[in-house]
């Protein structure tokens, strides 16, 4: 619950900006701004916050996220123009990321056979808040207005806060070093594991095909079938299937190897694209957003529990690098994808999708036939 709530807070702006645009008088591009900017704030504070995971109590750095996270919202809901409202974003983005501190406790507290499936029932409770907070942003959205939502949303981290602070375990960590050699510790992690390196291109590449859909969604749903926020929000819920498969994705990749996993799950992504381009009315979007969902998904259950089970001291660390390079490609995909729909229409963001899934198959192709044939000698 904790994981869903802290992630809704980056997607609550995407099914309202075609609300943003209208207010603020600007084209789809600019109002997708405000979405890429909670994609990389969410980047930033990865890379800044959670290595603090190994050096500091978790349970202190995810308390203390939340609630400067809770003031910022309000800040949000206070914006008087564009570029404040993407200042304000951009902030919350950086707060956001309590998620991606409490998957690595949750790892350090489950078996080795179990580490898929705890990750993946985590990031079943987070990717529920993901998408249920575009079904939640649009109704509420269209009916009390978007500054109304991120009031809203204030008070629900707030009160996610007040019950961590009463339920979060208390976990020393075992790591001493500075916060510098901290931070140089991840270049040392990018250098020296292949496979976070090619898990982390990876799930940018899956991340940002995802987040050009969600973007651009809004706008095709008022250009295409003349409809508002509500029925952008409505895709939420049909995302949800998808989502629940999460613990399923995980407890596949315990079975049959992340590699197996990540394979089905591009060639599925790319399957939903394809669909929805060939198919742009409400049945194509609906069959096309669950199996986006579902492949979106189980790539990241599958590639981040094979990332956790790299080195058990590191935990925090590696999950830095990998999500860093998740959001960096969902940050480029918000903004690709505005600015395909600008200029192509629907058409456009479908095709800047599947390129970008494409270039993850074959990254994802190489690398494991790369490493099965440095396997080979050793194992001989």
């Amino acid at each position: 619950a904790a994981c869903g709530t802290a992630a809704a807070n980056i997607y609550y702006n995407q099914p309202l900006l075609g609300d943003f645009a209208q207010q603020f008088h600007v084209d789809a591009g600019r109002a997708g701004l405000v979405a890429t900017a909670s994609q990389v704030g969410y980047g930033v504070g990865l890379l800044f916050f959670v290595p603090l995971g190994d050096l500091l109590e978790r349970r202190k750095v995810v308390l203390s996220l939340m609630y400067t996270c809770a003031v910022l919202l309000i800040a949000t809901a206070a914006a008087p123009s564009l570029w404040t409202l993407v200042i304000a974003q951009l902030l919350v983005g950086i707060t956001a990321m309590s998620a991606q501190l409490l998957i690595p406790l949750a790892v350090d507290l489950t078996p080795p056979d179990r580490r898929g499936h705890t990750v993946g029932v985590l990031m079943a409770g987070l990717l529920c808040g993901l998408l249920l907070a575009r079904t939640l942003g649009g109704i509420v959205g269209d009916h009390y207005g978007w500054r109304t939502m991120f009031g809203l949303a204030a008070g629900i981290t707030l009160l996610t806060g007040l019950v961590l602070q009463f339920v979060l375990p208390h976990r020393r960590p075992t790591l001493a070093m500075s916060y510098g050699r901290l931070m140089h510790s991840l270049l040392e992690l990018i250098e020296t594991q292949p496979v976070l390196r090619r898990a982390a291109i990876v799930s940018g590449c899956s991340f940002g095909a995802f987040t050009a859909f969600w973007t651009v969604l809004s706008f095709l749903m008022r250009d295409h079938f003349h409809r508002g926020a509500t029925e952008a929000g409505l895709f939420g819920i049909v995302g949800l299937a998808g989502a629940l498969a999460a613990p399923l994705a995980g407890k596949l990749s315990d079975r049959r190897g992340p590699a197996f996993t990540v394979t089905v799950a591009m060639a599925l992504s790319i399957a939903s694209f394809f669909l929805m381009a060939g198919w742009v009315t409400i049945a194509g979007l609906v069959i096309g957003v669950l199996l986006l969902d579902l492949g979106v998904q189980s790539v990241q259950v599958a590639a981040q529990s094979e990332v956790m089970a790299l080195l058990p001291d590191a935990r925090s660390r590696l999950n830095t690098v990998y999500m860093v390079a998740r959001f960096i490609g969902g940050a480029a995909g918000s903004a690709a994808g505005a600015i395909a729909y600008t200029h192509a229409g629907w058409t456009g963001t479908c095709a800047a999708a599947v390129g970008a899934l494409i270039i993850g198959m074959v990254v994802h192709l190489l690398s494991t036939v790369a490493a099965k044939k440095a396997a080979g000698p050793a194992g001989a």
